[in-house]
Order: C-alpha cells, then sequence, then structure tokens
C-alpha cells in the first residue's frame, strides 16, 4: 500500500479580468484530465477544481493569491498544470 502524497502551490491570478466562466471551464477540463482530488483554494474558501459551478463561487480576481492543493496519483503534476493555467487563463 503506498501513502497518498498531498502537493500544493500558491499562485497569483494575473488574468486582467479574473477567472471567468469560460477559462474556469478550461481548468475544469484539465482538472478532471487528472484521478487525484484537486482543491482550489481562496481567502479561505475551498472548491474542487473539478466543479465549474463551486469554483466560480471563490471570487478569483485579478491580484488574488490562490492555493492549489492535489493528493493522491499524479498530484503534483495536477498542481504544476492547474497552478499554470491559473497564472496564464484570460
Amino acid at each position: 500500500m503506498s501513502l497518498a502524497m498531498m502537493y500544493e502551490k500558491v499562485v497569483t491570478i494575473t488574468a486582467k479580468h479574473g477567472i471567468h466562466t469560460r477559462p474556469a471551464a478550461l481548468l475544469v477540463k484539465k482538472a478532471k484530465s487528472f484521478e487525484c482530488s484537486i482543491i482550489v483554494e481562496c481567502d479561505g474558501k475551498q472548491a474542487s477544481a473539478k466543479s465549474l459551478f463551486k469554483l466560480q463561487t471563490l471570487g478569483l480576481y485579478y491580484g488574488v493569491s490562490v492555493r492549489v492543493i492535489a493528493e493522491g496519483e499524479h498530484a503534483d503534476q495536477a498542481v504544476e498544470e492547474v497552478s499554470e493555467l491559473l497564472i496564464t487563463l484570460s
């Protein structure tokens, strides 16, 4: 039995208009490509990166810091790829 590793990374939203519906949908699609659990945390609130509705409740505006947390298979890769999307989406 292997122990699941948890990975996390903090990034800042750089998209001028924040992460609105279209880029959030791309983020969800990327998150769903991983088997592991992926959580996005912003200002103390958490949501699954695999839920478009929940992500939209976080207030992912320009300049806010976001923590991406993943646990399970390929969690490290998931954190890197989801974090990269949060930084580059606009």
